[in-house]
């Protein structure tokens, strides 16, 4: 078995996060993933990362090619292998040629590891604060007969441990999980304002989460619609819409197709509005 090991901060967590997690996955059997720690990033980045350090670690670990999810304390790659005895370790090209990769290859050439450069996503960082992020994504699509099929919709606008609950809570309860985003254009239309991330970043981030079975674009606010396309069981909704007018004409409509709505709990704290707030202060 080939044991892969690879690290990063993973604060605001984006589709040039994904790729390198997939491509290394692809490498490998086993891969293991170290997440800095918040005392490492501000020691080395003199600055305290937007995401909490157990969530980051949640939603690495929620991304279907990560085997295991570990702490890096330091940057000491001998140390790590000592620990983990990978047999190759994967890192950015951009940082091929540097003192401090080269140094580390001459640490670890003993070891017989192999360090494999893997190339960026162009135009992506978690330096979202003030730019729209626009790169390509890979949605799935597939399909099956299933007891119980669940549904459930966002935006997932920087994705975020907030979303992570919700879908992991809805995969609980249901056989099959179809996830709509909500695509640029609908966004636009009833937030009257366009999405920091992509659609097609959003949905691929999405369809990455182990507890995902299926994404699709959510065209349409109207959920009745969907559900005469696709005839869901139940629908998962955030619990701050239960009671209102219109969650309660969709109870009635769904009641007609025997469709039924479920309402979870948010996290407190966390939002994608919260986040744009937080990361323009700083």
């Amino acid at each position: 078995m080939i044991i892969g090991y690879t690290t990063g901060v993973y604060d605001m967590f984006h589709i040039g996060h994904l790729n390198i997690l997939r491509r290394a996955k692809e490498q490998c059997d086993f891969l293991i993933v170290g997440v800095s720690t918040d005392e490492l990033v501000q020691h080395d980045k003199n600055k305290t990362p937007i995401i909490s350090f157990e969530d980051r670690c949640k939603i690495v670990e929620a991304i279907k090619y990560v085997d295991k999810v570990v702490p890096q304390n330091d940057k000491n790659k001998f140390g790590a292998w000592q620990k983990y005895k990978f047999h190759k370790m994967f890192v950015g090209s951009d940082w091929k040629g540097t003192d401090a990769w080269n140094r580390f290859e001459e640490q670890l050439k003993p070891t017989g590891v192999e360090i494999v450069y893997l190339d960026q996503t162009d135009c992506i960082s978690s330096n979202i604060s003030r730019e729209t992020l626009m790169c390509g994504g890979i949605i799935g699509n597939t399909t099956n007969i299933h007891d119980v099929i669940g549904y459930t919709t966002g935006v997932y606008d920087m994705f975020h441990i907030g979303h992570l609950n919700i879908i992991q809570k809805a995969k609980e309860k249901c056989d099959y999980l179809i996830v709509g985003v909500s695509t640029d254009e609908v966004v636009q239309s009833y937030k009257n304002k366009t999405p920091i991330v992509s659609y097609e970043q959003r949905s691929a981030i999405v369809e990455a989460i182990r507890y995902v079975d299926e994404v699709v674009p959510q065209t349409s606010m109207d959920k009745v619609e969907f559900l005469k396309e696709r005839h869901f069981d139940v629908m998962f909704h955030g619990d701050e819409w239960k009671g209102t007018e219109l969650y309660k004409k969709y109870e009635d409509e769904f009641a007609k197709y025997g469709a039924r709505i479920e309402y979870l709990s948010h996290t407190d704290g966390i939002s994608s509005s919260m986040l744009r707030e937080k990361i323009n202060n700083k």
